[in-house]
This record gives C-alpha cells, structure tokens and sequence, in this order.
C-alpha cells in the first residue's frame, strides 16, 4: 500500500489561508499486527488547519480518523509502528519524533484532546476537581490553589457545568455519562490551547446539551482565535460546526471541502454514501440507506480504487487503477476516477 500515489494537495482555501496552525505532508502510518502483518491505517495524508478554523472529519468506524488525532498528539505507542513516513507540524515544529518530554510541553498546554470513553479516560481514584486542575499544576506551578480553582471552576462552566463547585470533590463513578464527557471537555479547555481535537464528544449527550456545547465550542473558536478538529461519525453535527470537512475511508483522505458543500453535493461516492445514510424524516419522510459491504481491514484493502469493492458506480478500471486526487470544485478535492462535478 505504500507504493500508492495521488496524496491530497493542499486545498485552494487552505492555501489561501494566512496562519496555518498544523500542516500535515504525506503522512502514512503502518502499525505492527499482533501477528506481524502490516496494518497502513493512515495513508498520503495531506490536511491544514487555520487558526479560527474547525476541520470535521468522519468515516466509518475503523477509517482511520482516531489513529489520525492520536498520531498528531504523540499518542501511539512507538513499539507498535512499524513504519511512519511524512510530516506533521504544529506552528512549524515536527511532531512525528518529537520526544517525550517535548509533547510533554504541548499537551495540554497548546494541544488538547476530548476522548472518546470518559469512563476509561478519567482517573477514578482523583476528583473532578483534581483532575482538570492537574493540566494548570502541570504548565504553571506558580498559581495559588485559589486561582486554579477558579479556572477549573470557569472551564467547568464553559464544558456545560450549571454549578461547578458542586461537582469539584466528585469521582467519576458519581457522574452521569454526560457529565463525564462534560469534565472531559473542561480538561481540555482550562488551559485555552491552540488547539483542541475533540473525538466525538456529544455521543453521552442528550440532544439540548450537544445543542449548548457545540455553540460554545464554535464561538470559543470564532472569537478566541483557536483552531478545532471535530471527528464524528454524526455528519448532522459535524455540519453544524464545521468549517471544512474531510471525509476519509480505510486510511485515505477521499474528499475534502467546505462542510456545507461537500455534505448538499458529495463529489466522492462514499461522501455520497454517508449523506444517503442520514435520516431524512422531517422534509423528505426518506429511511436512511446502508452502505454495502464493510469496511476492509488495513491488510486486505483492494489493489485498485480503496472503495471500489462497496461503490454502485465503480467500473473495470476503478478495481485495477489506484485514482489520484483531483479538483472537483472550488476548494474541493476528491480522490475518484468519476467524481460527481460540483459548482
């Protein structure tokens, strides 16, 4: 699979954009099976993201967008890469053999990530309270308690929390599943990093919550100059504070775009797959549609086109010819040999 060519260019609008905050160059990673095999999970990535910006990214389970987060915070364990080549870079400094003891200095302060399982992510021996105030404890030791309590408290607040104090001397198991995602989100905020990766952090939320913390993450990064990632298998809520959407598929970045245009006019078959499977209950009283097949496992992904074993349109050459990205609009790329032509 490394031998594929065609990565990602840099979109047009990204390109025009001023102050690119993470640059990300033909990044491919192959991880070590436990039975030896070769796994590429992550494959020619090419993505940029501005400050003031949110990227969504979605795709099936199993796509790649996980691996893809923890690939930029330093979170793999190195003994199960087995090969990593390209770049990633945060305001110009290469995170891909960054030391230990350099992430050390970003996470948390500069970069942040929201977890998927907050039941697995947090610690259930410490507080609430404890836990955020942690991330302050270990970027500024100077602060009094009295002040770190009072950004734990204002960060709690701005993750959803009606009454922070209250829930300060909480241990997890004393939460709700929501108000975990919740303490989750104040971690990564109490710090105001650059930016912030959020891997689906509404799924324990009721519908009125997800509502709040979307507009507040949205507004939190409008105005205080932040840069977001989004990851979601929820394209509803992915459009609804996206600014750029990139969709990948077994490790490839098969189309990228304005979120509002990519999700109404999908260039890209599968694009036009994951759209089809939203339920249209309200104006168009339309069932979602399934995608066929399944996703392949990084071994055994097809030699041709990586979706053309599940596509309704794919043709002879789409099972022979690996296609290369092209422009399918404007700022819009799309990895197809026939992709959908857009306005």
């Amino acid at each position: 699979m490394g031998a594929r060519s065609g990565g990602f260019r840099r979109s047009l609008g990204s390109q025009a954009a001023m102050g690119n905050i993470l640059e990300i160059e033909d990044l491919s990673l192959t991880l070590r099976g436990s039975d030896g095999k070769r796994l590429p999970v992550l494959e020619d990535l090419r993505l940029s993201l501005s400050k003031g910006e949110c990227l969504g990214i979605a795709g099936e389970s199993g796509s790649g967008k996980s691996i893809l987060a923890m690939t930029i915070m330093g979170l793999v364990p190195g003994a199960s890469i087995l090969e990593r080549r390209g770049s990633v870079k945060f305001e110009g400094v290469e995170l891909l053999g960054l030391s230990e003891d350099g992430f050390s200095k970003l996470r948390g302060n500069r970069m942040a990530m929201v977890f998927q399982e907050p039941m697995t992510s947090l610690n259930p021996l410490l507080t609430i309270g404890e836990q955020v105030g942690e991330t302050i404890y270990a970027h500024q030791s100077d602060l009094s308690a009295a002040d770190v309590e009072g950004r734990v408290c204002a960060a709690m607040s701005r993750a959803g929390f009606s009454d922070p104090g209250a829930y300060l001397a909480s241990f997890p198991h004393q939460l709700s599943g929501g108000m975990r995602q919740r303490a989750m989100l104040a971690m990564s905020l109490v710090m105001e990093p650059d930016i912030i990766i959020a891997d689906e952090p509404t799924t324990a939320l009721d519908a009125s919550l997800q509502v709040q913390l979307l507009d507040q993450l949205r507004h939190g990064v409008k105005d205080g100059g932040h840069a977001l990632i989004f990851i979601s298998h929820d394209l509803g809520v992915i459009r609804s504070i996206a600014d750029r959407l990139a969709v990948l598929y077994a490790g490839f970045l098969v189309e990228e775009g304005p979120a509002a245009a990519v999700l109404e006019h999908p260039a890209h078959p599968y694009s036009a797959a994951l759209t089809a499977a939203l339920p249209r209950l309200t104006v168009e009283h339309r069932l979602p549609r399934s995608i066929p097949g399944h996703l392949p496992s990084p071994d055994k992904k097809p030699s041709g086109c990586v979706f053309s074993d599940r596509c309704v349109k794919a043709q002879r050459v789409c099972h022979e010819t690996v296609p290369m990205s092209r422009e399918v609009g404007r700022n819009r790329r799309a990895r197809c040999l026939f992709p959908e032509t857009v306005e």
